[in-house]
């Protein structure tokens, strides 16, 4: 999907931070931080799983359908992140955009001839020659020893970023010049980093998000018709490096990636769902659910023809 006009690339530019590090729900980096998080919570709850397996391995006190319910939440939920957030390039902007890291590197591809380094330098905020810089910095030291010097003075960060771009580019510090621009080298390494998560992304299209028929998967790798935890997992690696990669060389911005648990994640996981004297409580639920949807069985043949010929009725008043 191409896109009908460029905007500027200061626009640009604020639209990859938004894609990428920024505070709407499908940014990378928030979809990324739930997927992980998502994670933290299901390692502890297997953990919690094989210390029962290992108390009795003849007969655990595991209830079947509740951690069959939790694998496979958990399993489609994480395929679909990693499918999120691979998405193909797609347009990163118009009605139909997507955040993803293949839409961010197909723009990031589109504008790599106006991403020169002088530009890049412009768009951090940061000036090109900073020698100016330096010489302040050696005349404040000159009257104060042993100080913080002032950020203004600092150009420690803006020699970091020309060294940053020397790599992008694959140029050499004494050949650095304002026309710089990234290689195309280092875009292609990161789809081909990104294409090893792909059984993944043939997975969800498959069984997932689709219910494809078995004639049209017959198209499809047999080793892509089954993915393990550890598949998922590398894929998150993955991405996460491929994310935050993207972070530090464009914005100088960093992530960890899972956030800092705070007290609250430790609360009550000792606490059981039910006490044994509870068990009434959960046949009472599941009864007044059964009793529900055998009310769908008894009525849905009549509901659907009452559906049917009402429509019919309105559109021949109409």
């Amino acid at each position: 999907m191409q896109e009908k006009q460029k905007i500027i690339i200061e626009e640009a530019w604020k639209n990859w931070i938004d894609c990428l590090i920024g505070d709407d729900r499908n940014s990378i980096f928030q979809q990324i931080n739930l997927m992980i998080w998502d994670t933290s919570i299901f390692r502890v709850i297997v953990a919690s799983r094989k210390k029962l397996v290992e108390k009795n391995l003849e007969g655990p006190e595991i209830n079947g359908a509740l951690h069959s319910f939790i694998d496979r939440n958990y399993f489609q939920t994480q395929c679909l992140y990693i499918r999120r957030i691979i998405d193909p390039p797609y347009a990163i902007r118009g009605e139909k955009g997507v955040f993803s890291l293949g839409a961010l590197i197909k723009d990031l591809k589109n504008y790599r001839s106006e991403l020169n380094r002088e530009k890049f330098l412009f768009l951090l905020g940061k000036p090109y020659d900073y020698s100016e810089i330096q010489k302040k910095e050696n005349e404040y030291l000159k009257t104060h020893h042993n100080c913080i010097v002032p950020s203004e003075y600092d150009w420690w960060p803006i020699e970091e970023a020309h060294r940053f771009f020397d790599r992008l580019s694959g140029v050499p510090r004494t050949e650095r010049s304002p026309e710089n621009v990234i290689s195309e080298h280092v875009f292609s390494r990161l789809e081909e980093k990104l294409k090893s998560c792909e059984s993944i992304f043939h997975h969800v299209n498959k069984y997932i998000a689709h219910s494809s028929t078995p004639e049209s998967r017959k198209s499809i790798n047999p080793k892509e018709s089954g993915i393990s935890f550890n598949q998922i997992w590398a894929a998150q690696k993955i991405v996460f490096e491929v994310a935050d990669f993207l972070s530090t060389a464009l914005f100088s911005t960093g992530h960890m990636a899972l956030p800092i648990e705070n007290h609250n994640f430790y609360q009550y996981w000792e606490k059981p769902m039910f006490e044994s004297d509870e068990i009434g409580l959960v046949r009472a639920t599941y009864k007044a659910y059964s009793e529900e949807t055998k009310k769908w069985s008894e009525k849905a043949i009549d509901n659907i023809w009452i559906w049917i010929e009402e429509k019919n009725v309105q559109g021949i008043e109409e």
